[in-house]
């Protein structure tokens, strides 16, 4: 008896009684008919709502299985099209920032700032960059880098990604990859860097799409060619006679040279700076070794240490790099820049030397002195990789549970279930 039965049956019972319990001045067939006809209603009810039940059971229970799959269905679709999220995570705010698609994403010139997408891609965007998500799609989303470089780590997906960058007049298309991307305005360059799978490069600074492969960097300038004109000859000047100077104008001439020496010094050590910012790296390079390399990492500071870092790296000046970076963690020990300074020496050693147990230390210093920094999960995923390399595998493990732990669908994750299944 199921729970409507037992009420009916209650109700039922509570009626007799009363009837019952009627006055004995009430006619003895006045109660009999009233109770024949309560009976009547309680087994009509009692019996259809069995009949209907049993309808429910058989004819009802195929109704609902094709319409429920069919609400099932639409529902994991719809789901399965909704548009991906991302999260920005810096320094300017306590925690993670919930981004919207058209926001503009910015680094300041201290540290990096990530952007994580909710189905486990992500880009870090270095110092004083500045990039665009333009739009979101169920399977990725259309970033634009307006300035400066960012590193890229596509997740693999079992079902194809649409992911597309654009910087300037150039077009990068993307699944499951990862990357560093560069553009600087100033001049129109424009450099990618492959570090796994592929990407095609279009665009109009090139004759037609180009794939560019693991391994592989391609360098474009998209500036307009610059017509040289045709100069003439310059006059000759006349030479000015010497003036003769009275007595004691030597030391006039040597006070006068040793300020020009010093204006000069001065004058070199600020174009290093310039130069930098305007992305000319190599040119700013050269520019703080004519000034004295050791001397203007003693007197930059934290900020331009990693910009002097920055371009050293980026122009394949290793050692420079190292020393820069070296001298910021000497200087400025504890501070944000010192942490994101050992987090690039992890990827110094890692990329350029392959010296890969250094590089799992620096990667571990960096999570030490900023476990919870915006650079947290890529260290997380690059330190499992340098153990994973240097041949240290119960710490590859360790690393590879916790980063999927962390991340199940992030751009290290296949990397991390390799590792588990060896």
């Amino acid at each position: 008896m199921d729970a409507r039965e037992a009420e009916l049956s209650r109700v039922g019972k509570k009626i007799r009684g009363a009837l019952d319990a009627e006055a004995a001045s009430s006619s003895e067939e006045l109660r009999l008919t009233r109770r024949r006809f309560i009976d009547h209603v309680t087994t009509r009810d009692t019996g259809r709502a069995i009949g209907r039940r049993w309808s429910w059971l058989t004819g009802g229970r195929i109704s609902f299985g094709l319409v429920g799959a069919a609400a099932i269905g639409a529902v994991v679709f719809g789901w399965t099209r909704l548009p991906i999220s991302f999260q920005v995570i810096s320094d300017a705010a306590p925690g993670a920032v919930a981004g919207t698609a058209g926001d503009v994403v910015e680094a300041n010139a201290v540290v990096p700032t990530a952007v994580r997408f909710s189905e486990g891609s992500s880009i870090v965007l270095e110092r004083g960059g500045r990039l665009r998500v333009l739009a979101l799609e169920s399977n990725g989303a259309r970033v634009l880098v307006e300035k400066g470089a960012a590193d890229v780590a596509i997740a693999h997906r079992r079902s194809p990604g649409k992911w597309r960058f654009e910087a300037g007049p150039v077009t990068v298309e993307v699944t499951g990859t990862r990357f560093r991307v560069d553009w600087n305005p100033e001049d129109r360059s424009f450099g990618i860097d492959l570090k796994e799978g592929s990407v095609i490069v279009g665009g109009d600074c090139l004759a037609g799409p180009r794939r560019v492969v693991r391994g592989d960097n391609l360098r474009l300038s998209c500036a307009p060619a610059v017509k040289m004109a045709k100069t003439e000859s310059p006059a000759v000047q006349p030479v000015t006679p010497p003036i003769l100077e009275e007595e004691g104008a030597p030391v006039r001439q040597h006070a006068v040279a040793r300020r020009e020496t010093r204006e000069a010094r001065s004058s070199e050590d600020g174009d290093w700076r310039a130069l930098v910012a305007a992305g000319h790296y190599a040119e700013g390079v050269r520019a703080a070794e004519r000034a004295g390399w050791t001397r203007v990492c003693r007197g930059a500071n934290a900020v331009e240490l990693l910009a002097l870092a920055d371009a050293a790296r980026l122009s394949g000046e290793t050692a420079r790099a190292v020393e820069a970076l070296m001298m910021l963690r000497q200087r400025f020990p504890g501070s944000t820049s010192a942490a994101t300074g050992a987090f690039s020496l992890g990827r110094l050693a890692f990329e350029r030397r392959g010296a890969y147990s250094e590089a799992a230390r620096w990667f571990a210093t960096y999570l030490d002195e900023q476990p919870h920094g915006p650079l947290m999960g890529d260290a997380v995923g690059r330190l499992m990789e340098a153990r994973h390399r240097a041949g240290d595998q119960p710490a590859a493990r360790r690393d590879a549970e916790r980063y999927l732990q962390r991340f199940p669908e992030g751009p290290y994750a296949g990397t991390a279930r390799v590792i588990l299944a060896e």
